[in-house]
């Protein structure tokens, strides 16, 4: 008894460990972290604080996580609300961008349909915009720079695919609606 007590213990620290990963916060923009999913109600553009949900949430492996501002530029237009976070969804579509970004909509699993604001329902159809960075030409100006010796590593979603997504959760303040930018990990679910 004492040897399977012994042996238990290795395990619980590593189911620990993978639960909490890069201080990944599953689905939740609190500070502590959690593998469970937190709908409550609409976030306003300022402030995101949502409550404990039911049901359980994909957690983000924490070699995808990483630093949040990296080569994005003018990272002082995201605000921060949670370093790293994986929700579930549909895409509803994927548009290019001049910074070299493209734009995903995802239409949010309904454990996560609080991440969304009222901007996001008014200028992108109710959906969440996922950011991967520096995965296409850059013709915007000012965006060359963060994208110097950048190459693309994220394959585009198709269209109605179920996927699981990683990223940075943060509000864009120069368009009011929050996203997963930069988003780091997409991959087709069942």
């Amino acid at each position: 008894m004492i040897r399977a007590a012994f042996a238990a213990r290795p395990l619980a620290a590593l189911a620990v460990a993978l639960l909490t990963g890069c201080s990944s916060q599953v689905g939740t923009p609190s500070a502590s972290p959690s593998p469970i999913a937190t709908p409550t109600s609409q976030p306003s553009a300022a402030a995101v604080s949502p409550a404990t949900a039911s049901s359980l949430s994909p957690a983000p492996v924490a070699s995808v996580c990483r630093n949040p501002s990296e080569h994005v530029y003018h990272p002082y237009r995201l605000q921060l609300h949670n370093p790293c976070m994986t929700v579930t969804g549909t895409v509803f579509a994927v548009r290019t961008e001049p910074d070299g970004d493209y734009h995903i909509l995802l239409k949010l699993d309904p454990q996560f349909a609080n991440l969304i604001n009222s901007a996001n329902v008014s200028g992108e159809h109710g959906d969440l915009v996922l950011e991967p960075v520096c995965e296409l030409p850059v013709t915007q100006q000012d965006a060359i720079a963060s994208c110097a010796g950048v190459s693309p590593t994220i394959a585009r979603p198709a269209v109605d695919s179920h996927v699981s997504a990683t990223g940075a959760y943060v509000l864009d303040v120069d368009h009011g609606w929050m996203e997963l930018h930069p988003l780091w990990e997409i991959h087709a679910i069942g």
